[in-house]
């Protein structure tokens, strides 16, 4: 049997295209936070965000506080979920911490946009454009993901709420350095940039819908499927909850928004009586779709 999540051999294409896109990851992350983000004193939550409460009270670096927060986290996550983040993450972590560094000693810290709304937005699709080229090339860039994990692990709450947790005790402490209400809502914007750009770079622009159809009529709409759009689908055998004993031909397809929108419009006027279901899909792979990579 192929291991589907066999390791990477040294060197080869993939091993090399992998460590590409987590080098540029970190580099955007790290212009993204030196250039737009802390320029302004935003701090977006995370472990470079914590580093940057601790630089505004002690003046030390930011890159290197969040370095000395990283690799400790890193440690303790190998040794209770295994050596699952690899040296790409390593490589991450010592690239965004160093280049934020190096890019605050090179050029200072002053903002390049004055106009902090834009600033902060340019920001996250900076950092969450450099996040999602990390997870591309199978690393990790730690920070609150890292850290999410653990409390998520120890405290036995999911994922996505132990990064909450983690995020908003960081911008509250930013509150508390910076006293500046103003500086929590761009906080926020940033957070927003920085969670739709990953999964816009991650997904895709293209969005799709899955559309489940259920119609005494399934014989036209199948031929408007296949005729009037030239797409596929499947035929689903099922049995009504009301009317066990009766066969029902369930339609399963994968349209564009602008297909699902024209086919709903069709459905209507050939049974008005059909039950319909539409999903948004984050991927649709195959013929017609986003080709098999």
């Amino acid at each position: 049997m192929v291991k589907i999540l066999a390791p990477e051999r040294a060197w080869s294409r993939a091993w090399c295209f992998n460590h590409v896109f987590v080098l540029v990851g970190a580099a955007l992350i790290a212009s993204g936070y030196n250039l737009f983000v802390i320029p302004h004193d935003v701090v977006p939550g995370g472990v470079v965000g914590l580093s940057q409460v601790a630089n505004e009270w002690t003046g030390w670096p930011v890159g290197l506080v969040s370095l000395a927060i990283n690799l400790p986290l890193l440690a303790v996550a190998t040794r209770l979920m295994g050596p699952r983040y690899g040296a790409k993450t390593v490589l991450a972590m010592l690239v965004i911490g160093l280049g934020v560094d190096a890019l605050a000693h090179w050029r200072g810290l002053a903002p390049v946009l004055e106009n902090v709304l834009v600033s902060v937005v340019f920001g996250g699709v900076s950092i969450g454009g450099g996040i999602a080229l990390i997870l591309r090339g199978k690393g990790n860039a730690g920070g609150t993901p890292l850290v999410g994990q653990l409390i998520a692990r120890v405290l036995r709450i999911p994922i996505g709420r132990a990064m909450l947790y983690t995020d908003g005790v960081v911008i509250a402490l930013a509150l508390v350095t910076w006293r500046n209400p103003d500086l929590v809502a761009y906080a926020l914007i940033c957070l927003f940039a920085i969670s739709r750009t990953i999964d816009l770079a991650l997904n895709g622009l293209e969005a799709s819908k899955a559309m489940i159809v259920i119609s005494e009529k399934h014989a036209e709409i199948r031929e408007t499927i296949l005729g009037g759009l030239d797409r596929g689908g499947t035929y689903i055998c099922g049995k009504g909850l009301f009317h066990p004993d009766e066969d029902r031909h369930v339609i399963l397809t994968a349209l564009s928004v602008r297909e699902s929108v024209a086919l709903q419009r069709r459905i209507r006027d050939i049974d008005p009586g059909a039950f319909c279901m539409v999903f948004d899909t984050s991927q649709v792979i195959g013929e017609g779709f986003r080709p098999w990579a």
